[in-house]
């Protein structure tokens, strides 16, 4: 390692223990934890709970659907309204809040399965025979799909997952506006910050997955997710957001900024990157899940690969500064590119587990980068609005 390189590395790591040490920085890195903690608790879980249900894979694509159409809208429309507001602390930790309380409906949504006895036949010129639903046996019944109680389900659920899905992502809108606003004032690295969701993920999602194979429910999941989603409301009550101001003439600030080369581009590529991954996560979990993978394994997938995910959140700022930040999101997406195609020679569902590394890693840089770059682009006053933007073009219109 060469001197520069050698003192570079010193200057991070005291850089990283500096923010690390800080108390007021706390309560960003705890809430992040909480925050992150409570939706992959249940996230990789969710289409397989679908499954459980009745609904099919038909069904799921209308919900992953539904959800991304609402993404248009809400997220961006929340950070409008943050910028209006400017101190939006109180909103934030209500919004937080709400989304844990939609999260308790989710039990309360009734199946659709039902069970169904087989009937059996015989006559003087056949043997007999036992006619059967399918393949899963309960004593002298099955279990099939009620073709009537299917679509109240189908709806049920639908309601149930779109309301979450608005809420949580005008959550994190607010929440990551009010980390970059910081960055912006105070010279925070707003990588150090986000890099504790991913500690909380690592450990949600295994443990998610562990419940659902202990208590053979889902159901306890989502009170916990609740209880997590809570806490992290309540400590955005602490968040220091006194100094953002109320914008003013927020929509022509929006158009006038919006429209130049760099945000365009960054944009565009984030269209791009959410049109490939959004199709990716509706599907992956559940086809894992028909290769054999079990609860456990799905929760593991986020468990491992969360490691790299955090280690790259954690240096992307230091990388930007050397390198930009546009190098970095195209790193991001072609390491994206790799996993995907590995994916397509996929047959041993534990294989999943070296692909998803490389799928955190390249997240860890997009994700980081682009929002990172979101407070070098625009002003304080309209960072909530570029932030409900970004939600707005990646998981949504992609």
């Amino acid at each position: 390692m060469s001197l520069n390189k050698r003192k570079m590395f010193i200057e991070h790591v005291k850089g990283f223990a500096k923010d690390f040490i800080n108390p007021r920085l706390l309560i960003l890195k705890c809430t992040y934890f909480f925050l992150l903690s409570a939706i992959v608790l249940i996230y990789p879980q969710l289409t397989i709970h679908q499954k459980t249900l009745g609904l099919d894979e038909y069904q799921t694509g209308t919900i992953a659907s539904v959800i991304s159409v609402s993404t248009i809208f809400f997220p961006f429309i929340g950070g409008f309204v943050g910028d209006k507001v400017g101190n939006y602390r109180i909103l934030m930790a209500t919004v937080s809040i709400i989304t844990g309380g939609i999260a308790l409906f989710f039990p309360w949504v009734p199946s659709a399965k039902a069970e169904m006895p087989i009937s059996n036949f015989s006559d003087a010129t056949s043997s007999n025979f036992s006619f059967e639903v399918n393949s899963s046996y309960q004593g002298n019944s099955t279990i099939e799909n009620d073709d009537n109680q299917l679509e109240w389900t189908f709806w049920i659920y639908l309601c149930v997952r779109t309301s979450y899905g608005i809420f949580n992502g005008i959550t994190f809108v607010f929440f990551d506006a009010a980390v970059m606003a910081n960055a912006q004032d105070s010279n925070v690295n707003f990588g150090y910050q986000r890099a504790w969701g991913t500690v909380g993920a690592l450990i949600s999602s295994y443990v998610g997955g562990v419940i659902v194979e202990q208590t053979g429910s889902f159901n306890e999941i989502f009170y916990v997710s609740t209880a997590l989603q809570v806490i992290a409301g309540l400590l955005m009550l602490g968040v220091n957001i006194d100094f953002k101001m109320p914008a003013i003439s927020l929509t022509r600030k929006i158009f006038q900024l919006l429209f130049r080369a760099e945000p365009l581009f960054l944009f565009g590529s984030l269209f791009v990157a959410g049109m490939f991954t959004g199709y990716f996560e509706t599907f992956m979990f559940r086809y894992l899940h028909e290769l054999g993978a079990s609860e456990a394994l799905l929760g593991l997938t986020v468990t491992v690969g969360a490691p790299f995910e955090f280690i790259m959140t954690l240096v992307t700022c230091n990388f930007a500064k050397s390198f930009g930040y546009v190098p970095l999101i195209t790193f991001g997406l072609v390491a994206h590119g790799v996993e995907f195609l590995g994916f397509c020679f996929l047959q041993n569902p534990w294989w999943v587990l070296p692909l998803e590394a490389i799928g955190s890693a390249a997240n860890g840089f997009l994700l980081t980068a682009s929002m990172t770059y979101l407070s070098v682009l625009f002003p304080t006053e309209t960072i909530a609005s570029f932030r409900g933007l970004h939600t707005m073009v990646h998981y949504g219109l992609g």
